[in-house]
């Protein structure tokens, strides 16, 4: 898996996870348990964790848990994944085939999951508590959208450890958010999908459309002006861009750096000619 900070997010809430493992094990005879307590001081100390983490936790899946229910599907062939390891999918449980095929897979999986989370933790996605807390909501959400991401990939017949195979399943995703006017979870996918990979324009475009519709024009202009930056020939973005500065009111801006330039990339484009007759 790729290496993570000792101070992320994930890392802490796999240190917390670990440290209710051990909080869980009774010492064999001849086992230093002062040896063992040592342990997990050293592990809270190491990735910060105060004792009311563990505590908040003391009810979620440990360590232990995770692996029983996984050794459980292999031996018995059987589905008994506990909601939190797999997130639901239309299609229902999966057969042991499909679990198996998964199992073959996890080790891709597990490096991408690694990837994915470093990328995230690069745009601080996951925010602290104001008590200096991980969000865990936000954790739980980024690993439910990953885990979605993997199934449409698997779906689809792409490589489920290729990081730009899962960008663009992502912003796949938000172009359907898109079309379905759930306009802040498409600038949510778009935003992982630039986090995997900046250098795409058309990430960047595609958050522009969406930050338009929730009139969040700044933000719009910035994406444009970020994606027109990454591939100077892309009339979609001059589109974008003058629709974002016509809104603000800047409609000399809007047709000279926008509409005008779309045009010139796009003769043919009637809606762009439209765009400057009423503009």
């Amino acid at each position: 898996m790729a290496k993570l900070n000792s101070d992320s997010a994930l890392s802490r809430r796999i240190a917390v996870s670990f440290l209710n493992f051990l909080n869980s094990v009774e010492p064999a005879p001849g086992v230093d348990s002062e040896a063992l307590e040592v342990a997990r001081e050293c592990l809270a100390e190491v990735f910060k964790i105060d004792p009311s983490q563990v505590e908040s936790q003391r009810n979620g899946d440990s360590l232990i848990d995770i692996f029983r229910s996984r050794e459980e599907t292999t031996l018995n062939g059987s589905n008994n994944v506990g909601a939190s390891d797999v997130p639901s999918t239309s299609e229902g449980s999966r057969s042991s085939g499909e679990d198996l095929t998964r199992e073959a897979h996890s080790l891709g999986e597990d490096e991408l999951f690694g990837q994915f989370f470093g990328a995230l933790e690069k745009i601080h996605y996951f925010k602290s508590m104001p008590d200096g807390k991980d969000d865990h909501a936000q954790l739980d959400r980024a690993t439910h959208i990953f885990h979605n991401a993997v199934d449409e990939m698997q779906k689809s017949g792409c490589e489920r450890d290729d990081l730009k195979n899962l960008a663009e399943t992502l912003k796949s995703q938000g172009n359907k958010a898109m079309q379905s006017k759930l306009y802040n979870e498409a600038i949510e996918l778009y935003t992982f999908a630039i986090a995997l990979c900046e250098d795409n324009a058309v990430y960047y475009c595609n958050r522009a459309a969406a930050y338009t519709q929730m009139l969040q024009y700044a933000k719009a202009v910035h994406d444009c002006l970020k994606s027109i930056e990454i591939n100077p020939n892309y009339s979609k973005a001059y589109s974008r861009l003058g629709f974002a500065y016509y809104a603000q009111g800047k409609y000399r801006d809007a047709i000279d750096e926008g509409f005008m330039k779309a045009l010139q990339l796009d003769p043919n484009n009637d809606s762009v000619k439209e765009n400057i007759r009423v503009s």
